[in-house]
């Protein structure tokens, strides 16, 4: 008899239990992948603007995020990012790492536009209206571009957005 096994890759953000530890003041999450941690709701209740949680309101409507009644009456959204860091001590080094190497693939993307253009960075800095620092430290993945960034370029290379951003 052969076992194979086939897991789905999304499940680190599929959330699929959250318990409530009213005494503690914490929430327990349970991720589909067997990731499982404890979330402080005095944590919760910093993150964003402070607000104070009613824990007898807590709902998971979707696998990716948990709803928590305030004691003001509304509720605030816990988003499965959030709760996984709690719950997966590498997930956020996992998270900066994925995001390192698409600023890399992105800056490689963008040199070979120029490169092809036949133009240096200084070249492609004026075009595009910025600075040719900025420029470089985009194409060593060091720096992320805004959007008004991307669309410069994009124009002054004579490329779709679409093509700086995804290698075909």
């Amino acid at each position: 008899m052969s076992i194979q096994t086939v897991s789905l890759k999304s499940a680190i953000r599929m959330m699929v239990e959250v318990q409530i530890d009213r005494e503690k003041r914490r929430i327990h999450i349970q991720f589909a992948d067997g990731q499982a941690g404890w979330v402080p709701i005095g944590d919760i209740e910093q993150a964003g603007s402070p607000v104070r949680l009613d824990v007898d309101r807590v709902d998971l409507p979707n696998p990716y995020e948990i709803t928590i009644g305030t004691k003001e009456g509304g509720a605030i959204e816990v988003p499965w990012d959030f709760a996984r860091s709690y719950c997966d001590p590498h997930f956020q080094e996992r998270e900066l790492e994925q995001a390192h190497r698409g600023r890399v693939h992105l800056g490689e993307r963008i040199r070979r536009f120029r490169r092809r253009a036949g133009w240096t960075q200084e070249e492609l800095a004026k075009r595009a209206g910025m600075g040719r620092v900025t420029l470089s430290r985009l194409e060593s993945g060091d720096q992320s571009p805004r959007y008004s960034t991307l669309v410069a370029l994009a124009k002054a290379l004579g490329v779709s957005i679409t093509d700086l951003l995804v290698d075909t």
